[in-house]
């Protein structure tokens, strides 16, 4: 009798063809009018920034991040500010249910997505000749002589990309993203956050707290409230607090106990110590400055 077990493994993400890969550097005055197709395809910015439209709507992607177009789903695409950008395409054939996973977001890729996405790329180039290569278009050619197993590397790259993103989770709705008509953030993210963090002054706020309220994950908030604002969520929720107790000091109708606890903060000398930190002057030196 055998010691050993045979283990049956079941794929996750399963390619079945490949249509298109490829890099486009993008022309300051670009622009696409779209398409559809019966494939997906992932548009992955790796310089600049460009703005997609889809369903209607059009939606922000910065470098270092990456959509997916469901297959029949008309998409096209133009650039932020008339800057160049360079991008990356990669149109496939996947009917795996997973794929259900990358639909929607705007996903943030980590260094083991960046090693597939290369790979995808580099193999793809060893693979196939190109022709009429005008962004966004491009006919791929297989090479008389290509590398050994190089299509099975772009399968293998591409299915583990899928599951690294899947498995990562770091992503945001496209709805943080959508741009009016003047390509101006309808209601960021920080502006919601910090309308937020106003009205909620004298709860116990955290990180926690906030991107639990704002659905997203910590590491999500942080990184798009700096990127939007040049500061951090704590450094603002600070700055609202020492504002709002200089205000009430102001009005001289509270204790400053009274006052610590109406901007957050459960421990007067914790308060004084915030306060004095921020502005220089410890609370009774502030209220006596105002009152000269």
């Amino acid at each position: 009798m055998g010691l050993y077990q045979m283990h049956k493994l079941e794929p996750l993400f399963f390619v079945k063809g490949l249509e298109n890969v490829a890099q486009y550097d993008l022309p300051a005055d670009f622009a696409f009018d779209g398409e559809s197709h019966d494939s997906w395809e992932l548009t992955y910015v790796d310089r600049g920034q460009i703005v997609i439209s889809v369903k209607g709507e059009n939606y922000l992607l910065k470098a270092g991040e990456m959509v997916f177009y469901t297959p029949g789903e008309f998409h096209s695409i133009h650039l932020m500010e008339k800057k160049p950008a360079t991008i990356i395409v990669v149109t496939f054939n996947c009917d795996s249910p997973g794929m259900d996973m990358v639909q929607e977001k705007i996903l943030f890729l980590g260094a083991e997505e960046k090693r597939c996405l290369a790979t995808i790329v580099q193999e793809g180039a060893r693979t196939y000749a190109h022709f009429d290569n005008i962004p966004p278009f491009v006919n791929m050619e297989k090479v008389k002589n290509p590398p050994f197993g190089s299509e099975q590397i772009i399968k293998n790259a591409l299915e583990q990309l899928l599951i690294y993103i899947c498995r990562r989770g770091d992503n945001i709705g496209m709805d943080l993203r959508v741009l009016t008509d003047s390509l101006e953030p309808a209601g960021s993210l920080a502006e919601r956050v910090k309308t937020y963090m106003q009205d909620h002054l004298a709860e116990k706020l955290t990180l926690e707290v906030i991107s639990e309220a704002h659905n997203i994950s910590i590491s999500q908030l942080k990184r798009i409230f700096k990127e939007q604002t040049g500061t951090s969520v704590i450094s603002c929720l600070i700055d609202l607090r020492i504002r709002a107790a200089k205000k009430l000091i102001r009005e001289g109708e509270l204790n400053f106990t009274q006052i610590a606890e109406a901007v957050g903060y459960d421990n007067i000398y914790y308060f004084s110590a915030m306060f004095k930190k921020q502005t220089g002057k410890t609370p009774t030196e502030y209220s006596k400055s105002v009152r000269r």
